[in-house]
């Protein structure tokens, strides 16, 4: 897990603190376990008391801490007063403590005693002080080699080695590095883990974490910063579907204002934008209006050097822009339209068809990928746009094929549903391309999309046994 530390016969390798309160930005810690605590010991904090909820879900945040400064249990931390680097935040536990017998939810004050068990889990008790017998266990799941309590969550085959692959390239102490070894992570990992396609869920989101946890060493060297995007990007993708992507997704969308570190580089500005792209579907409706604002800007001055060549690394990722503007289905409706009717101005152009008809497809699709029914684009419109794409020669434009589907495809809903002559027209043209049958059927009646044609309308694979749903 992020901030996960090794245990040496010194103790605890970090210090570890609660969050008080909601866990936001501005927020205050307590240090519940200062580091170098042995292992099986507790430590108390008789000077504090604490309001615990019974009979309601709650959650429990913590930051670790791997300063050598001598933190004591019980020790309030300013948290927004601390540099960056002092704090890593970790996931958050989310239990339900129930209330007693018969009872509705109440609060009971409680004091901490926290402990470091053999397997590193940061075990809490919460002690009642009207009765010591009374007291409910909080178990933090703190290192990624940990024994697992429940069979069913044992980690992925192998991770263990990933891990020191990951560790080799983006550790605390890998001050000189190879470059090849840099660029050769993805392979390297393919080599020892399978084809990625075929990496699972887990492992995506293992491996996700330990690229968290050493994310500020993506700053080393382009290709650290062109690496550590892609593969974050990739074990993330498509945002959602695994327990704590939500928290996942709060952390990385906090670099989202930083940018990238190398903004001379074109090739890390690309992946910058795959990045997004991949955890689209997990990023909430303000966050994604932010990622398209700041998208406009850039494809508008994109627009305005179409016939010189330009100079500015972004620019030369126009395409890697469009295909993040598509898949923004929680911005508003009225934008979706726009960002549509700007594709359809480009794709009269002489240049890029291909990821435009694609984008196209992506953004007039009747049945969204993750997003609401009601972010659908109206079906006039949807009609306007299919009229445009029955105008261009397919053999030459394959996107637009499937992009053209993708407009009239049935889905059951008359609201969304295309006039059926557009449907049958789309059908003939279809089969004299010789498209997929799945293509064929997609229109003539409602169907779901199978892994390949999941796969086109995303943009790659989808992590296996994972399937997008509507939010």
């Amino acid at each position: 897990a992020p901030g996960a530390g090794r245990w040496i016969g010194g103790g605890s390798a970090r210090s570890y603190f609660l969050v008080l309160g909601d866990g936001g930005p501005a927020r205050r810690a307590i240090c519940v376990l200062p580091r170098g605590t042995p292992e099986d010991h507790e430590v108390e904090l008789p000077q504090h008391s604490f309001a615990l909820r019974l009979g309601q879900a709650v959650r429990f945040h913590l930051v670790s801490s791997a300063s050598a400064r001598s933190w004591q249990a019980g020790e309030l931390v300013d948290l927004g007063g601390q540099a960056d680097d002092d704090f890593v935040r970790l996931p958050p536990l989310a239990a339900f403590l129930p209330a007693p017998e018969g009872g509705q939810r109440v609060d009971v004050t409680v004091q901490l005693r926290a402990s470091m068990t053999e397997v590193g889990t940061l075990e809490m008790h919460c002690v009642s002080v009207e009765d010591a017998g009374r007291r409910w266990q909080l178990a933090f799941q703190l290192r990624a080699d940990a024994t697992p309590t429940d069979a069913s969550a044992r980690p992925p085959p192998r991770l263990g080695e990933a891990l020191k692959l990951i560790e080799r390239v983006f550790g605390a102490h890998t001050k000189d590095f190879n470059p090849k070894e840099v660029r050769q992570l993805r392979a390297q990992l393919e080599r020892l883990l399978g084809k990625r396609e075929d990496w699972e869920l887990p492992l995506l989101r293992a491996l996700f974490d330990a690229l968290w946890e050493r994310a500020r060493r993506r700053r080393r060297s382009a290709e650290h910063e062109r690496v550590w995007l892609n593969l974050a990007g990739y074990c993330l993708r498509p945002g959602q579907g695994a327990p704590l992507d939500e928290w996942r997704i709060e952390q990385l969308w906090g670099l989202f204002g930083q940018g990238i570190q190398y903004t001379n580089e074109s090739r890390n500005w690309s992946e910058w934008w795959i990045l997004w792209r991949r955890a689209a579907g997990g990023l909430p409706d303000a966050a994604q209006l932010r990622v398209m604002e700041v998208l406009a800007g850039h494809l508008e001055q994109a627009n305005s050097h179409k016939r010189t060549r330009p100079t500015d690394p972004i620019l030369a990722t126009v395409d890697d822009m469009v295909s993040l503007a598509a898949s923004l289905e929680r911005v508003p409706l009225a934008l979706r339209i726009e960002v549509g009717e700007w594709l359809l101005e480009q794709l009269k152009g002489p240049d890029g068809k291909a990821h435009i008809g694609w984008a196209v497809g992506r953004v007039g699709a009747r049945e969204l990928m993750y997003g609401s029914a009601h972010n659908v684009v109206p079906a006039e419109i949807a009609a306007q746009w299919l009229a445009a794409l029955l105008e261009l020669d397919w053999k030459a434009i394959e996107p637009a094929a499937f992009a053209a589907a993708q407009l009239a495809r049935m889905t059951g809903d008359r609201a969304r549903d295309l006039p059926p002559e557009l449907q049958n027209a789309v059908v003939k043209r279809l089969e004299a391309l010789g498209a997929p049958r799945s293509w064929i059927s997609m229109v003539r009646e409602a169907l779901s999309l199978d892994e390949a044609d999941q796969r086109r309308s995303f943009g790659e694979s989808l992590p296996s046994g994972l399937k997008l749903i509507r939010g």
